[in-house]
Formats: structure tokens, C-alpha cells, sequence
């Protein structure tokens, strides 16, 4: 009966293991997704609104997005509080250290020329990096979908070799 327990307890454990190891792929998706949700939001103030970039950046949706309006009120530009924003939160830790380059890479330029242009300009600008951003998080999901289903099967599959040596 005691090893029975042990053995599930074996089989558990390195089920839940195998899942976690998706776990980036995951905080991939979630980022994206939190990203997403923000420009939408900043998309609409942003255009139909005279208020100034850091006030309309506090209003967002997405914290990294409230964050760097906080830091845009501190004298800096916009693409220089990026940048330093960037180089913390890609940390291991960071809300944005499971991204890959090309997100990144995206984030680089709608930050680079948000604010910079007319309304027409600035409505294209989020048109392409929201779309953009949706392939990335819908590639995001995908991935995830298929990585925890993968790491998930290892797991067990591991587990069952340990309780067949245990056994």
C-alpha cells in the first residue's frame, strides 16, 4: 500500500514537472496578451484625446505601459525610458524575459516612433504593431498549446520508467 503511494506520488511529481517546463512559453502568451490589451486601450485615447504621452501611457491597461508613462513624467523621452525599461524587464524575472527577439524587435519600433507623427501616422503605426502583435501572441498560444501538451507526456512517461524501476 505504501509503495502504491509512492509510486503515485512518483508519477504525479514528474507529470507536473514536465508541465512546468512549458511554463515560459505560457508567460509568453500572457505578456503578449497584457501588450496587446494596453495598445488597444492607448490606441483609443491616444487618437480621440489631446492629453499629453505620459498621462495617456498612466491610463493603460498594461502595467509596463503605466510604468513607462510614470518614467516619461521624469524629463526623458519616451524611446530613451523604453530602452531602460527594456533592459530591466528583459532580466530573468522581468515581466518581459520570456519574449523572444522579434517581439522585442517590435515593441523597439512602435516605441520608437509612437508620438512622433500625425494622427493619420500614429493610426497606421498601431494598426501594424497590433496586428503584428496578434500573429505573435496567436504563435504564442500555439506554442504553448503544443509544448505543455509534449512536456506533460515526457513527464509521465518519465514517471512511469521511475516507478518501474522502483517497482
Amino acid at each position: 500500500m505504501l509503495k502504491a503511494g509512492l509510486l503515485a506520488v512518483v508519477l504525479l511529481a514528474c507529470t507536473a514537472v514536465g508541465r512546468s517546463l512549458s511554463g515560459a512559453r505560457r508567460r509568453r502568451a500572457e505578456a503578449l496578451g497584457e501588450l496587446l490589451a494596453g495598445m488597444r486601450v492607448l490606441r483609443l485615447r491616444m487618437l480621440n484625446s489631446m492629453e499629453p504621452m505620459g498621462i495617456l501611457l498612466r491610463k493603460s491597461d498594461a502595467k509596463l505601459f503605466r510604468e513607462l508613462g510614470n518614467e516619461l513624467g521624469a524629463g526623458a523621452s519616451l524611446s530613451e525610458c523604453w530602452q531602460a525599461r527594456r533592459e530591466r524587464e528583459r532580466s530573468r524575472g522581468g515581466a518581459l524575459d520570456s519574449l523572444e527577439e522579434d517581439d522585442v524587435i517590435l515593441l523597439d519600433g512602435f516605441f520608437r516612433r509612437l508620438g512622433g507623427s500625425g494622427r493619420a501616422e500614429q493610426g497606421e503605426l498601431f494598426n501594424h504593431s497590433i496586428a503584428a502583435m496578434e500573429e505573435a501572441q496567436a504563435h504564442a498560444r500555439r506554442s504553448y498549446a503544443d509544448a505543455s501538451k509534449v512536456y506533460t507526456a515526457l513527464g509521465t512517461l518519465v514517471g512511469i520508467g521511475l516507478c518501474v524501476l522502483i517497482v
